[in-house]
């Protein structure tokens, strides 16, 4: 993460920068140690300044109330346009967000730049295969149906360009951007090739933004007359050779530190 903060500062001081999540960044895990490495690991993507992470089974089994209250804490936004909460009053988070990218913030309201809708679907069988008694919790709605109608809300609310975070696996995401008319990125969650990988569907550009921890996908946009053009990345090797951002080291410091200590602590506990 420290080289990771590294980057997105450097882009940050160049150009605009959206900093999204296609899901699956919780852990299920609960081992002894968890707790320690949740709490930091949400930390480090408040720092990164994310600005939506969609959510994806891992977020589900990761619990409710759990989520919430982590993301909360967090400061993360969590949008999800698809997965509706029974005990709840609709959506379990938000189901899109609009953002502005560029231009001059004044006093009260930002001038210029370009409006960007960001919606997230997921394969309704990965939640449902979460457990038996899931569809007790939550109802899927259908992929399809469900980015129709927000692509529609979204050209309404003024959305130049329309970013859709699927959890959907890859040839699921590029039948999406065959059939949905009006997305412009699809970035593809449930990964499946060993690098950045990325295929246009019409004018649509559909990524797979590879493993964890090797890639790093980056996606310069340009709009030419009102037609965006894409330039993909993957920074993985680029990032290796960069130093880490040193408030970022420290903060990556005293986790270690904690944990260490807390291996420690336990040990003595297990004499």
């Amino acid at each position: 993460m420290a080289r990771w903060a590294t980057l997105i500062r450097q882009r940050r001081e160049e150009k605009p920068v959206l900093l999204v999540d296609a899901g699956d960044f919780c852990s299920p895990l609960r081992t002894r140690y968890q707790d320690i490495k949740d709490r930091y690991f949400f930390k480090g993507m408040k720092r990164l300044g994310y600005d939506a992470a969609g959510i994806g089974e891992n977020e589900i089994k990761f619990g409710r109330k759990r989520l919430l209250e982590t993301m909360k804490e967090a400061d993360l936004t969590l949008v999800s346009s698809n997965i509706i909460d029974k005990r709840g009053s609709g959506h379990l988070v938000k189901p899109y967000i609009v953002a502005t990218a560029g231009g001059r913030r004044l006093l009260f309201w930002r001038t210029g730049g370009i409006t960007v809708g960001i919606l997230s679907v997921v394969l309704p069988t990965y939640i449902h295969a979460v457990d038996e008694e899931i569809h007790e919790y939550y109802e899927v709605r259908d992929t399809r149906m469900t980015v129709l109608e927000t692509i529609s809300t979204l050209k309404k609310r003024g959305c130049d360009l329309i970013i859709a975070l699927s959890h959907l696996g890859w040839e699921n995401s590029l039948e999406l951007a065959r059939e949905v008319p009006g997305l412009d990125i699809v970035i593809n969650g449930h990964r499946t090739h060993n690098g950045m990988h990325y295929e246009y569907i019409g004018e649509t550009i559909v990524i797979d933004t590879g493993p964890n921890r090797s890639s790093f996908a980056e996606i310069d946009v340009t709009i030419d007359g009102g037609v965006p053009r894409y330039t993909p990345k993957d920074m993985g090797k680029v990032l290796l050779s960069l130093d880490g951002d040193p408030e970022f080291v420290a903060f990556e410091k005293s986790y270690e530190e904690e944990l260490e200590a807390s291996k420690m602590s336990t040990a003595e506990e297990d004499r």
